[in-house]
């Protein structure tokens, strides 16, 4: 009997699997466990496995740009201050901190820590880093985020002052950055801070520790025992990395991953009768967006841009893709932020005005292919996106499909993440299906600023009225007076669009059983990690290998 090209690709991703799990049972062992009551007070030891779809970049706060990245970043370094669950800054290394009387500054004051190999961390280690931030030979991607704090003053060991040519609303959103070792950065070139050694196995000031990256594979984060804070329950995190959705899937159904923080839509219904699977939604923080590069002549016309807004059907990204786990997008402000303009519509699905807007733009189809032209051009473009992502491979068939009824040749493209990550970088590229992890403290300007494009403003837009809303509203402490700064910020961008707006998704958690206290959030999945803890009676390896 011959099976179908769904079966076929079940079978195959089956049969890989029990060969990974095969594999993973042969290395480490595994004991069974014995029987015991349920605690109820936390244990320490075991270790949870977590699925990824892809792996870091590099673990260097200065160059990083994955997301996945970021997040293992946060397990591995404390800065001087945290967000709370109520998106609020909390002390973490600083204790405490004031802002200068004139607003320019801000001070912050640091307890004893240290770095994994017992160095003292101080306030010349966050100085450096700043420096390096800010310097011209690493180019980190961040740096224009600080183009108006000149510069930052370790006053002595215990104390650090960033300066500020302007005043902010968040002086501390302003000032806070990744940190390295002075001990070590010092010594190293920043010019080849692509070949740093610490890269990819760097030191920690924060719970964990990388023990071993094997790329490709997995990277496995061991308790950092040097760590001046709470030390974490769990022994160990490791995360594998699975690129294929359905085995990641069924890693988590058969019980070898325990921890998926991107479950597919499609496979939500199921595994919620799962037994030993749990699964929880939380608001997210993401935006689908499909980016233009506005140095292509074909989409410098604002006419032009909202045309394939409007021609882009967002319902069938919500309702089909996302299976209803998600809102259209306004803006590039999720809901769950305090400035998202609520009242302000997505833009709908309207293909005849779309090819109203394209023709009022001089595109026609003189020649009868189906395909508009103007000037002996044809309308056609390539879009790129990365591959691994069920609703990004399956978004650009829609927009081809969706763009195709008004005239518009998309040919697409899916490439591994890191490549789409350093083409739309470079300018490298027509358009871009992405999503974008939203920063917390509710400023879209590393997306959308015309300084930014050595940020997140890869599609190089400008607009002098976005950056002047800009300019006032982060500049406003008070909320309730800067939110109508806010909302006319994003009724320009809905104008003057530097991007589709596409989807909200919402994110849904699953996670197995036998973990406890797992905390997921909009800040991250893993946002009290450090807190796990796994009974005894239900670790599945021995305390070496993962548990």
């Amino acid at each position: 009997m011959m099976l179908t090209a769904n079966r076929l690709r079940l079978a195959l991703v089956g049969c890989c699997l029990f060969c990974w799990i095969a594999g993973c049972q042969t290395d480490n062992g595994r004991d069974e466990p014995e029987p015991a009551a349920p605690p109820t007070q936390p244990f320490a030891g075991g270790t949870a496995v977590i699925a990824l779809p892809s792996e870091p970049d590099v673990l260097n706060p200065l160059i990083r740009t994955s997301a996945y990245a970021g997040q293992i970043l946060a397990m591995t370094f404390d800065g001087l201050v945290e967000m709370n669950a109520d998106l609020n800054w909390q002390p973490r290394v600083a204790t405490r901190w004031q802002v200068a009387p004139d607003g320019l500054s801000i001070t912050y004051h640091l307890q004893r820590w240290q770095w994994s190999d017992g160095q003292p961390l101080s306030a010349y280690d966050f100085a450096s880093s700043f420096r390096l931030f800010k310097s011209a030979e690493v180019a980190s991607v961040w740096r224009g985020f600080f183009r108006d704090v000149p510069r930052a003053v370790a006053v002595d060991s215990f104390t650090i002052r960033y300066e500020f040519d302007l005043t902010f609303s968040d002086p501390i959103a302003r000032s806070y950055h990744g940190v390295l070792p002075e001990h070590v950065t010092r010594g190293l070139d920043p010019a080849r801070v692509d070949s740093w050694p610490g890269n990819e196995q760097p030191l920690s000031c924060g719970p964990f520790v990388v023990q071993r990256w094997q790329r490709g594979r997995e990277l496995v984060l061991a308790r950092n025992t040097a760590y001046p804070g709470a030390p974490p329950l769990l022994d160990r995190v490791v995360f594998k990395f699975i690129t294929d959705e359905m085995a990641r899937t069924l890693a988590l159904e058969v019980g070898e991953v325990d921890f998926l923080d991107e479950v597919p839509a499609q496979a939500v219904d199921r595994l919620a009768t799962q037994p030993g699977v749990q699964l929880e939604r939380i608001p997210g923080r993401d935006l689908g967006y499909l980016v233009w590069n506005l140095e292509n002549p074909l989409f410098t016309d604002s006419r032009v841009r909202k045309a394939i807004s409007l021609a882009v059907d967002r319902d069938r990204f919500v309702t089909g893709l996302l299976n209803g786990a998600g809102s259209p997008a306004n803006g590039p402000l999720p809901p769950g932020l305090w400035n998202h303009h609520h009242d302000l519509p997505a833009d709908p699905f309207r293909p005849d005005e779309a090819r109203r807007l394209l023709a009022a733009a001089g595109w026609r189809d003189e020649d009868g292919d189906g395909i508009l032209d103007r000037d002996g051009r044809h309308f056609s473009f390539e879009l790129l996106a990365r591959f691994g992502d069920p609703v990004r491979e399956n978004g650009v068939v829609v927009i081809r499909e969706n763009l195709r009824q008004v005239g518009i040749e998309v040919k697409t493209r899916l490439m591994e993440h890191a490549t789409t990550l350093q083409r739309t970088h470079a300018g490298d590229f027509d358009a871009y299906l992405g999503l974008y992890a939203v920063n917390l403290y509710a400023d879209p300007s590393s997306m959308v600023h015309s300084s930014a494009v050595d940020q997140d403003n890869v599609g190089r837009y400008h607009n002098a009225v976005v950056d002047s809303l800009l300019a006032v509203a982060l500049r406003i402490a008070d909320r309730e007076a800067a939110r109508p700064v806010w909302f006319r910020l994003q009724e320009e961008l809905a104008a003057d669009l530097p991007m589709a707006f596409l989807y909200f998704p919402e994110v849904v958690v699953g996670f197995s059983t036998r973990l406890q206290n797992v905390r997921p959030h909009m800040l991250s999945p893993y946002e009290n990690v450090d807190r796990w803890w796994i009974a005894p009676s239900d670790r599945k390896y021995r305390s070496s290998k993962p548990d």
